[in-house]
């Protein structure tokens, strides 16, 4: 039995812990996943909307959180590291949520940029995918922001953090009583500095893929086969991308939920994630994604454990 570790990612559409367990031999040691949780919290509803995070979302994190050091009791976490990265970021009573939910589990919260998040996904990414020989652009659709990453040779050279997560956009269209049909109203708003961004690092040289991370994208990958029945789910095209927000677009609320069985809160967010990463794609000419199944959590774990 190797040490186990734990990592939790404290974002703006739910909280996700991860427990690994370091096998193999010192020299070449390995990160098994061995238990996953996910608390269906929102925390960018409330900070994205108010400023604050609000006293009922408060207790719930502050409950999910005891959970959570239960979990590293069981388990005999030797080390847990959690972070918090765009709704913590900008909610004006921060500090209140880390002391709270220290006080209520003994674990400390870590609020980190978008620099640092992008860092841990990208290192992430490469322990799944061979970027050594590639010009990659790796995208990490969060529920707060979107982390959009220039890679080369393995190496990150360039990246940047946009608000114009999942959840915020979503707040956007309730604000100001838009229908899911104006989305792109939203959407286009956001485009702006977004081109402007791809188009200074795309002349350095032509891109060979992306890569998406987060749970959207890996939601993105399952509705390939749900939805087009097609594989393998490690990739998909601009083609089968458009295919899928298409099939979303004609579809409600309800009917996602029954005929794709997606969560209540991925149900309303994946069509806003799908266009997102459409118009990504589209403005650096990409043609296809990779979705390797990692995020910012399973770097978090990592480095936690000392392998990156």
């Amino acid at each position: 039995m190797g040490a186990k570790f734990s990592a939790i990612d404290i974002g703006s559409n739910a909280i996700r812990m991860i427990v690994g367990e370091l096998q193999g031999p010192k020299n070449n040691p390995e990160m098994k996943r061995i238990k996953k949780f996910r608390a269906p919290i929102r925390l960018g509803k409330d900070v994205f909307m108010s400023g604050v995070i609000s006293d009922k979302t408060l207790h719930e994190a502050q409950e999910a959180f005891r959970e959570f050091a239960k979990t590293n009791r069981e388990y005999k976490v030797v080390r847990c590291r959690a972070v918090a990265t765009s709704a913590i970021r900008e909610a004006k009573n921060k500090e209140v949520f880390v002391q709270s939910i220290h006080a209520a589990s003994k674990i400390q919260v870590e609020v980190i940029d978008g620099v640092e998040e992008a860092r841990l996904v990208h290192n992430a990414i490469r322990t799944q995918v061979d970027l050594e020989s590639k010009r990659i652009l790796s995208i990490d659709v969060g529920g707060g922001s979107v982390e959009i990453t220039f890679s080369e040779r393995g190496m990150m050279n360039a990246t940047e953090s946009f608000p114009m997560g999942t959840v915020r956009i979503l707040d956007q269209m309730n604000r100001r009583k838009l229908s899911e049909a104006q989305i792109n109203v939203i959407m286009g708003e956001f485009v702006n500095p977004l081109t402007n961004y791809l188009d200074s690092h795309i002349g350095a040289g032509p891109l060979h893929f992306a890569v998406g991370t987060g749970g959207n994208l890996e939601c993105m990958a399952q509705l390939k086969f749900k939805v087009l029945k097609k594989t393998p789910t490690t990739y998909i095209t601009l083609k089968e991308l458009h295919e899928i927000a298409e099939k979303l677009k004609s579809m409600t609320y309800k009917e996602r939920m029954e005929k794709l069985e997606l969560r209540p809160d991925r149900a309303d967010v994946i069509l806003p994630a799908t266009l997102l990463v459409l118009t990504i794609l589209r403005q650096a000419r990409v043609e296809k994604i990779m979705i390797p199944n990692v995020g910012l959590r399973d770097g978090l774990l990592w480095s936690t454990a000392g392998l990156i």
